[in-house]
């Protein structure tokens, strides 16, 4: 009899057992096994044991707080740690695909060598520019009496050197590279998500240096740029493994995850403000708060409560259509809040509110859940089971032509 192999190979590159899941179900993109959640807790400790050493380190070493000294002393201890989390990498990604430690080791990396890059870049603005408090004095004096607007953003700017102008570019290269290096040197798919994240980011801030005030007035849009570019490569990591059991899956999942809370924020934020905002906004940034905005007791927050339900079975649909449920799962705290509203407009007591609201939120959850399958297959019935448009609407069997 021949043996029975019902092995997919799992989003580290390892093959892990398929067994019991159903065609249009994620793997976990995070977690192996439990021996993952052992390796994990060992990191974790071991990461507060470096951090409180670190602590007792510098405490012993007598310097003043804040000096070159202790400067350079503190980041070579961060950079130490550094070096331990990514030697750690090593052995447990590089060699044994352990994918939740490597999460935990991938942010520690990314957190420490960020720290340090731009550390090192205020170095280099101090002693190699020549940068200082003095460098600023009296430059900012041509602004009185000039209103906020693009004409004194743009004054500002003109005062400040381009070494220093360029700081926020810096940020964001302190973010990306050490997400792109430790993605690339083990592929492991949570730092290639965060390599989406902080590259789309760095974009962002690249256009930001050169103008802030076209960037800050539309932000909304500039939200859905960055929200919408993040799901795209999710979506375009999802088309080249639409069975969705290589490490490729995983990235995309990673992807749709960092998307979704993005552009759902983004979307909400142009139904409420447009795709720009209005110097009564920069003056009045409370305006902006869409959840501040539905908390009001006022009928405008009934509008904005309902606008956000669409906009969230919007994403639901997406979420559906192409399989992934991060979109849905990055809505459930708003639709809360968004029922509530609505359900508060009855009348019914602060307790029978709540209820009333865990138990729409709840059962919609459950029979999305319970339903996921059937209702897919519903929505997919116009589309074409191969080709292309499978890859991106990949059908509810699993089987892409």
């Amino acid at each position: 009899m021949a043996q029975r192999t019902d092995d997919t190979v799992d989003n580290s590159g390892s093959r892990t057992s398929g067994e019991g899941a159903r065609p249009s179900d994620e793997l976990l993109p995070f977690l192996n096994n439990f021996h993952d959640i052992f390796t994990t807790i060992g990191v974790l400790i071991l990461m507060g044991g470096l951090a409180v050493g670190t602590g007792q380190v510098m405490s012993s070493l007598g310097l003043d707080e804040g000096d070159t000294n202790w400067q350079f002393a503190l980041m070579g201890l961060i950079g130490g740690i550094a070096i331990v989390l990514w030697s750690l990498s090593a052995l447990l990604v590089g060699r044994q695909r352990r994918i939740l430690p490597g999460i935990v080791l991938c942010v520690g990396f990314v957190v420490a060598a960020a720290i340090l890059i731009v550390w090192g870049y205020g170095q280099f603005l101090i002693h190699g520019v020549g940068i200082s408090e003095a460098t600023f004095e009296g430059r900012f004096d041509v602004l009185d009496g000039m209103e906020f607007g693009r004409e004194a953003v743009t004054v500002a700017l003109s005062q400040i050197p381009w070494s220093v102008r360029i700081m926020p570019v810096v940020v964001g290269l302190a973010a990306f590279i050490p997400s792109a290096l430790f993605y690339v040197s083990f592929r492991l798919p949570f730092a290639g998500g965060l390599m989406g994240v902080s590259l789309a980011v760095l974009a962002a801030l690249t256009l930001f240096t050169f103008d802030p005030y076209t960037v800050a007035l539309f932000a909304p849009a500039v939200g859905v740029a960055i929200g919408g570019s993040l799901l795209l490569a999710g979506i375009l990591f999802d088309m080249r493994d639409p069975g969705r059991q290589t490490r490729l899956a995983g990235t995309a999942f990673w992807l749709h995850f960092f998307a979704a809370p993005i552009l759902l924020s983004a979307v909400l934020n142009v139904t409420q403000l447009g795709w720009s905002l209005s110097e009564s906004d920069f003056a009045n940034p409370e305006s902006t708060n869409l959840l501040a905005a539905m908390a009001a007791d006022n009928g405008n927050a009934m509008q904005l409560a309902t606008v956000a339900l669409i906009v969230i079975a919007i994403f639901a649909l997406v979420s559906l259509l192409i399989n992934r449920r991060a979109l849905i799962v990055s809505g459930l705290l708003t639709a809360g809040i968004s029922i509530g509203v609505i359900v508060n407009a009855s009348g019914l007591g602060a307790g029978a509110v709540v209820a009333v609201t865990l138990l729409v939120l709840g059962g919609v959850v459950v029979v999305l859940g319970a339903a996921w399958n059937p209702v897919r297959s519903i929505l997919l019935a116009p589309f074409p089971s191969r080709g292309p448009l499978a890859r991106v609407f990949p059908p509810a069997n699993g089987v892409v032509g």
